[in-house]
């Protein structure tokens, strides 16, 4: 079992078990770094509790899920994770932001700012992008993620923040994060890592652009709804596209076809929730008014995620001994119906994975439908 990087996992469904369980999975382990997903119906905080108590010069953060994995197993009800060692961690540093209580610019660059004085730097900017990386697990709920990942990307412009937003198992009730000895139900866990080895940030979607575009010409942008693409009611212009009627569309033609911000050939997925009374269609990111979507057709899910980590394993030029993944929970229930489970589990053969189901993923932004991760040499 690997010195440095530890895959952890409990199947059980009672949190003092599952953190026992954790626990002997790290004995003889002295971990830098512990990140934790665990399923809503846990008691989140005393796993963050426990397990900064044992390891108490360790940075602990998690979040509540809607889904858990590993590189061994699909959970759902259970707890995963990622222990780093110092050979892999040269420094960390964790901070809770709760965005009712600081706001989300002065909370985000205050955090950023306590980051950087405990890391020894003037501020995040002085961070060298290729030896510091950052995780970011965000409350699922309350639509923060837009406004925050603009934050970061203001202050450390060159800096990768990867991450996801916590889940709650599809209830969409309440989400949770936690960060050493404290949490939030509003806010969002920061870890700054200072890596002592080589690592890569992966992103990936299951989607190609369809030779539709639309303009978005009016949306509630705040509340992620979207009113009219081209002018025309979205739901009838989204139907037209597909040559459907606006009655056929439904969750499934929804997560069969999303819509992508197209950047240097890349999509970045914009998912569609759901259809509102008043004829708009709420959407999990945020759409702007004025912006260019591309209709999108979906692919092969796990032929593009062994694709994805080779390329990863190409950038980063030595074999990859594991990382942290965060994939969309519409993914997730994609690989439910069409049982994807476990060929997407023998994509991360020979490494260490924690990861969990999102209500969302970050890398430059907040998008859907896409896994994202940060993969240590």
């Amino acid at each position: 079992m690997s010195k440095s990087i530890r895959s952890i996992a409990s199947h059980s469904h009672e949190t003092s078990v599952a953190a026992a369980e954790l626990l002997a999975q790290l004995d003889a382990f002295e971990p830098a770094v512990i990140a934790f997903f665990a399923a809503h119906t846990h008691d989140g905080a005393l796993i963050a509790r426990l397990l900064r108590r044992r390891f108490p010069e360790a940075q602990v953060i998690g979040c509540s899920t809607a889904g858990e994995f590993s590189e061994r197993a699909t959970l759902n009800g259970g707890v995963t994770g990622l222990a780093l060692s110092s050979s892999k961690v040269a420094r960390a540093a964790a901070r809770l932001v709760r965005f009712d209580v600081e706001g989300v610019d002065s909370g985000i660059r205050g955090a950023a700012a306590s980051l950087a004085a405990e890391l020894k730097m003037g501020s995040l900017r002085e961070a060298d992008p290729d030896r510091y990386v950052g995780i970011v697990l965000f409350d699922g709920i309350n639509g923060r993620e837009e406004e925050a990942n603009e934050v970061l990307g203001n202050i450390a412009p060159m800096l990768s923040f990867v991450g996801g937003s916590a889940g709650d198992g599809l209830e969409f009730k309440a989400t949770k994060v936690y960060c050493n000895d404290v949490e939030s139900d509003n806010g969002a866990a920061l870890l700054l890592i200072d890596s002592a080895v080589a690592f890569t940030v992966m992103k990936t979607c299951s989607f190609v652009p369809a030779e539709q575009l639309f303009q978005v010409t009016r949306a509630d942008v705040k509340n992620r709804v979207v009113y009219e693409l081209d002018g025309e009611p979205i739901l009838d212009a989204y139907a037209k596209a597909l040559g459907y009627g606006p009655e056929e569309i439904d969750a499934d033609v929804f997560m069969s076809h999303p819509v992508g911000l197209m950047i240097d050939g890349q999509p970045w997925v914009r998912s569609p929730a759901k259809v509102l009374p008043d004829g708009g269609v709420r959407f999990f990111c945020n759409i702007a008014v004025g912006m260019e979507i591309s209709l999108m057709n979906s692919t092969d899910l796990v032929d593009d995620t062994r694709g994805a980590l080779a390329r990863a394993q190409e950038s980063l030029g030595a074999p990859i001994s594991g990382g942290l993944a965060f994939n969309c929970v519409l993914r997730r229930l994609e690989m439910d119906a069409k049982d994807l489970h476990g060929d997407f589990l023998q994509s991360f053969d020979g490494m260490q994975v924690g990861g969990f189901h999102t209500y969302g993923e970050t890398w430059l932004g907040h998008i859907n439908q896409t896994l994202t991760a940060v993969w240590f040499a």
